[in-house]
């Protein structure tokens, strides 16, 4: 029988295996950074700290420091962690200690898996229409998101801002998986920040989806200069009007015409634009030829009309103004490759909702890059265990596999893909 579950889920059972691997794995880190806690006591073990971060997201009941130490004695734990019982003072101590980017080799082994395994997409051929396959794999959504500690941790910080980071995350659409990452704190995690974070940590090749905060003429030059393209959210303000470019035999240059499709959507405008003023608080023109498709869906302009309104608000209530170097794509294929941003909010909801990290265990920024570290671990651990993307029930199963509630045919059932 166990062959036969083997033969038809390869895939899973091998994710099953990296599942009981990444214990042993995060041991080879276990001399790194090590010392004696203040009281001189015992020495703090960074694989011990790390793996017990990861116990807790494969245990969501464990959601505390304090109840990671009190159960840090079981057996079980001690046999996955490698370690002894640890105190609340040490394991406190340890974001001083270790450098969490000692986990990046650890990520980059299973992003490597996961592009070696070549995961099916996420994402329907019907739901993108006629839009190229070429494209769809250079898709990568881009956003941050606020995580804060815990309120009693925060009831003791003098700086509130202190309590509160930001994950900027760029999102793989093609899998749903994070392909960079990185943690701002306090008053440094805002929208200035996003788009610095993005301009450090742009690469080749890369079709970027942005919202409105990373609405910047600087920062679109910047990823042009990259050799890679973008579709950028706008406000209604946000740019003027400009004659097209010429080509390579000093003709206009014409974008393609509206067809009905992108009228049906409520495409209104498709035209060339030039970026000055203050877009995104940037006063530096855009560098290169610039598209502006505007759409107002036919239901919202109905709803307009009737109550006789003008939109008087930034983005227009319901409406869609879309920047892009993407010149030669129909206007409805843009619309519907920048609809795919939403796969890094479902990343965010993942790892909020479903991995428990909206909340923090550290108000250190090292311990909080821990955390998040282990909470990217976890996902991808969850991605390749899957073979794609993954429901809460099966996180739900594979928890209880892992406390041994569940024995691997069980577990293998709810993994298993539909006939």
């Amino acid at each position: 029988m166990a062959k036969k579950t083997a033969k038809n889920t390869g895939l899973t059972l091998e994710g099953v295996e990296l599942l009981r691997q990444v214990f042993p794995i995060m041991r080879t880190l276990a001399k790194a950074g090590t010392e004696r806690d203040r009281a001189r006591n015992r020495q703090l073990l960074y694989s011990q700290y790390a793996s017990l971060i990861l116990v807790s997201l494969f245990n969501p009941v464990l959601g505390t420091a304090r109840a990671l130490v009190a159960h840090s004695g079981v057996k079980r734990v001690r046999k996955l962690t490698g370690g002894s019982k640890v105190s609340l003072g040490s394991f406190s101590e340890a974001a001083r200690v270790f450098d969490p980017q000692l986990l990046n080799g650890i990520l980059g082994q299973l992003r490597e898996e996961l592009r070696r395994r070549q995961l099916p997409r996420l994402l329907s051929t019907a739901r993108l229409g006629k839009v190229p396959d070429k494209l769809i794999d250079r898709l990568v959504a881009v956003d941050g998101s606020i995580l804060s500690a815990m309120p009693q941790m925060m009831g003791r910080m003098a700086d509130r801002d202190k309590g509160q980071w930001c994950l900027h995350a760029q999102v793989q659409v093609r899998d749903g998986q994070p392909r960079s990452t990185q943690v701002t704190s306090g008053k440094v995690a805002g929208k200035a920040a996003e788009r610095a974070v993005l301009a450090e940590n742009l690469q080749a090749d890369t079709l970027y989806l942005l919202d409105r905060g990373y609405r910047s003429a600087d920062l679109f030059n910047r990823i042009h200069e990259a050799g890679s393209d973008y579709v950028a959210r706008l406000n209604r303000k946000d740019g003027r009007v400009a004659e097209a470019p010429l080509a390579k035999d000093n003709q206009p240059l014409a974008l393609p015409a509206l067809s009905d499709e992108a009228r049906q959507m409520g495409v209104v405008a498709d035209e060339w634009i030039t970026l000055g003023g203050r877009c995104g608080a940037s006063k530096i023109g855009s560098g290169h030829p610039l598209r502006r498709i505007t759409l107002i869906p036919l239901a919202d302009r109905a709803s307009s009309a009737r109550q006789g309104r003008e939109r008087t608000d930034q983005g227009g209530r319901g409406e869609l103004i879309l920047a892009t170097t993407l010149v030669d794509l129909p206007a409805e294929q843009v619309v519907q490759l920048y609809e795919c941003r939403w796969q890094v909010e479902l990343f965010f909801r993942f790892l909020k909702q479903v991995l428990g990290c909206k909340q923090l265990l550290s108000t250190k920024d090292e311990g909080v890059q821990m955390q998040l570290y282990c909470a990217l671990i976890t996902s991808l651990l969850l991605a390749l265990c899957s073979g794609g993307s993954i429901s809460k029930r099966q996180y739900e199963r594979i928890c209880l596999f892992l406390q041994g509630w569940a024995d691997e045919e069980e577990l293998l059932e709810v993994l298993r893909p539909p006939p």
